[in-house]
């Protein structure tokens, strides 16, 4: 496991082999990121808990959000490079 924050991004950048896949790797600790600390917050200030079956489902609707967002039109591609995570 890595020790610093810096030297996990570079990890994870790294990843990845054609240049959509790339794309969506540099998303992906953002996404993780971005759920656990939306369910931290629901757990502390809103009394909201969700099973962790939610909260990866809703991290995998997030990343797909963000990546149509981005402009990554490979619909077919993703749902494929997600079912390999």
């Amino acid at each position: 496991m890595p020790e610093h924050t810096a030297d996990l991004m570079s990890c994870w950048i790294r990843r990845g082999g054609s240049k959509s896949q790339k794309k969506w790797w540099r998303i992906i600790p953002s996404c993780i990121w971005w759920t656990i600390s939306k369910e931290r917050n629901g757990r502390c200030f809103e009394d909201k808990i969700r099973s962790i079956h939610d909260v990866k489902w809703k991290c995998l609707e997030t990343l797909f959000f963000w990546c149509k967002q981005n402009c990554i039109e490979e619909v077919e591609e993703l749902v494929d490079f997600l079912g390999t995570l």
